[in-house]
Formats: C-alpha cells, sequence, structure tokens
C-alpha cells in the first residue's frame, strides 16, 4: 500500500530479501493529520445497500500487519487484545508504520457521519497480530497465521507478502484452512518486482486480490498471474492512519495498491459469515469469486482474477454449498485437518481403545453373571 501525501514526498518501497512492505514515508513532526478525503469505493461497491443486508457483526477478522492504532476514534470498540510477534508485546494496538491501522481501518471502521472512515464491515472485530514494524523481510507470517486462528479469527488479512515461499508459510496456511478460516492476502504491486502474484497470494486456497481504479479497470501499478482471484478498488482509497508526527496521531491517508485492495475483500468476507453463519470458508471463497463481475476475457483471467468484487451480490445470490475451495487447496490442508480430539481438547486416539476394552470387560462380566444365573435355576432342588 502506498500512500501520497500532501506537501510531501511519495511514499518510499522497503525491501528486502522475503516478505516486503510499501508504505509511506513519516512526515515532518510539525504535519497535521489530513482530513478525510472523500471514500468512492464505498458508493462503487454499494456499501450502503449492503449493509442493509450485513455488517459483519459477530465476526473476527485477522489483521497481520504492523499493528492497528486502537485509540483511532474511527476504530474505537473496534480492536481486540491481539499480539506482537517481535519485540515487546503491546497487544498489536501500537502501529509504528502507518500501514496497519489503514487495513484495519478499510475492514472495520465504523464510520459516525460525514468526515469519518466508514469499513466494508463495521461490525466486525479486528485482531490485530503484529508480525513486522519496518519491512514484512523475515517477519512472523507463520506464527502470526496460527496466532489469529488459534484466537477466533474466522477471516485474515495479509496485505504483504514476498517473491517465494517456505515450509513453515505453507504449513500455517494448510493450518488455517484446516480449520475454516478464510485467507485473503494482496497479490503484490509492480514496484516490488517483476514477480507475478506474491505469497502467500500466490498458494492455492487463498484469495489473492488485484486492485481497480476509479474506473473499474485494472491498476497499473498491479502484478498480474495466474493466481489472482478477484480484483477490488485500489486507487486513491481513503483510511485511517495511526501516526503522522510525534505530536499528532489519529489521521487519515490515501493510498494506492493492492494492500488496500486486500482489505475489501476481507471486509466482504467478513459479511458473508455474518449472513451465513453456516457457511464454511470454501463457500465464502465460492461466494466472492462467483458472484464477481467478469469483465474481462471470459472466466478467470492474470488481469481480474475472477472479476470485480460484487458486494450486494456476494450476499444475496443464490449460491451453491461449495464441497471444496474452488481457489484449490494447499497440498496437505486436508491431512492437517485437526482432528476432534485435537479440537475438544480429549485425545480419542487414547479414549477409544479403552472405551472398547471397558465394554468388552462389560459384555464378558454380564455374560459371566447370565450363566451363573442360569446354571442355578437349572440346579435340582435338594430333598
Amino acid at each position: 500500500m502506498s500512500a501520497r501525501l500532501p506537501a510531501l514526498r511519495r511514499g518510499v518501497l522497503a525491501v528486502a530479501a522475503g516478505l516486503t512492505l510499501i508504505t509511506a514515508g513519516m512526515p515532518a513532526p510539525a504535519a497535521a493529520a489530513p482530513p478525510l478525503e472523500p471514500q468512492w469505493h464505498l458508493d462503487a461497491l454499494r456499501v450502503a445497500e449492503a449493509h442493509r443486508i450485513s455488517t459483519g457483526e459477530g465476526v473476527t477478522v485477522a489483521v497481520l500487519d504492523t499493528g492497528v492504532y486502537a485509540e483511532h476514534p474511527d476504530l474505537a470498540g473496534r480492536v481486540l487484545d491481539g499480539t506482537r510477534l517481535i519485540g515487546r508485546d503491546d497487544q498489536g494496538k501500537v502501529d509504528e508504520r502507518n500501514h496497519g491501522t489503514g487495513v484495519a481501518g478499510l475492514i472495520a471502521a465504523r464510520g459516525g457521519g460525514r468526515g469519518r472512515a466508514l469499513g466494508i464491515a463495521p461490525g466486525a472485530k479486528i485482531l490485530p497480530v503484529t508480525i513486522a514494524t519496518n519491512t514484512f523481510a523475515g517477519s512472523n507470517l507463520p506464527e502470526g497465521i496460527r496466532y489469529a486462528v488459534d484466537h477466533g479469527a474466522k477471516v485474515i488479512n495479509i496485505s504483504n507478502g514476498g517473491p517465494s515461499t517456505s515450509p513453515a508459510l505453507d504449513e500455517a496456511v494448510r493450518y488455517a484452512q484446516s480449520r475454516d478460516v478464510v485467507v485473503v492476502a494482496a497479490a503484490g504491486n509492480a514496484e516490488q518486482g517483476d514477480t507475478g502474484v506474491l505469497y502467500p497470494a500466490r498458494l492455492p486456497g487463498v484469495i489473492a486480490v488485484g486492485a481497480t481504479d476509479r474506473n473499474g479497470e485494472t491498476w497499473s501499478g498491479g502484478t498480474r498471474g495466474e493466481q489472482l482471484a478477484i480484483t477490488a478498488p485500489g486507487v486513491d482509497i481513503s483510511t485511517t492512519a495511526g501516526r503522522w508526527s510525534d505530536l499528532t496521531e489519529g489521521g487519515y491517508v490515501t493510498v494506492d495498491g493492492t494492500s488496500a485492495a486486500a482489505p475489501l475483500v476481507a471486509g466482504a468476507a467478513a459479511l458473508i459469515r455474518s449472513r451465513y453463519p453456516q457457511a464454511s470458508a470454501a463457500d465464502v471463497v465460492n461466494r466472492l469469486v462467483s458472484t464477481a463481475r467478469d469483465v474481462g476475457p471470459p472466466g478467470r483471467d492474470d488481469r481480474y482474477g475472477f472479476g470485480r468484487l460484487d458486494l450486494v451480490r456476494a450476499l444475496t445470490a443464490e449460491v451453491p454449498s461449495a464441497d471444496v475451495n474452488p481457489l484449490g487447496s494447499t497440498p496437505g490442508a486436508e491431512a492437517a485437518e485437526p482432528a476432534a480430539e485435537e479440537r475438544d481438547g480429549v485425545d480419542l486416539g487414547l479414549v477409544v481403545p479403552v472405551v472398547i476394552a471397558l465394554l468388552v470387560v462389560v459384555a464378558l462380566v454380564v455374560l459371566v453373571v447370565v450363566l451363573v444365573v442360569v446354571r442355578r435355576a437349572n440346579r435340582p432342588a435338594r430333598r
């Protein structure tokens, strides 16, 4: 997500080996928090109409990022206690890089009138998981995914990525998929190199999100690839900001990038999970991609994926239940599915044999008792 700041130079690209983050340079200490620009994407996605159907109530969305400034007025009451996996633990509620707060705002900012940011799912809760504070190189993304799953997230947003994966990342995504969690990730920005769709967005089963502009056209700064699943607004997107100077906190920023498009889709997933609480993660993914507006070549393509996000259709269309995730699954996801004993804290692998053995013993005792009773009943009476 790259930011464009008034009277400030364009955001810089922070790149290192591994995962990367696009963010803005910090403004000068005297800078004032800029006002909120009109959020054009709300009209483009018909968010007001969608909110008459669902606001995401009851759904937790994990934001794996640079933390979330929980004191921002537009996020008040939306941010749960999370964790920081690097350095001191501040429950994920400090954003030193001004990135995760913007992502969280696009998902769950609660609005409240003119001049206040509104998210796609203002009824949802944000679980902040700080996996990095500067670049995402060497971040704790796999650990962050597992933390999010284990702490109740039903949707995970990852607005970062890198050109390669790792066994740990693959395993973490498998873990999320096996626990019925929807994983949404930014497809990547062209500034990050000609690498195609980044990881983890590139992994099977993950919703890889590309960006579109105000005209609905593919953003020229986004990556392309056959793994792209869906596109959403990602140009001139206004959202919440954490820190603007040493003196000012809680402003707004206008950003470009797939890092901004991904949380719009994550918010859409939260709306669906709230409206259809019995729907599986596969159902949610299927509903998103099957109701997307197919505007490129027929079917899935490397510019739009299955098409542009259509919130209202995703919430109202008749969509058959999906037996499997239409985007596939990271190899081994089925094997990684937790057994009931792990979910319930009981090792049925030990309990079942013991129960069977006890039943056998009980059956033998009952049989012996019956034989004794019958034998005594048939014994000749003494005179």
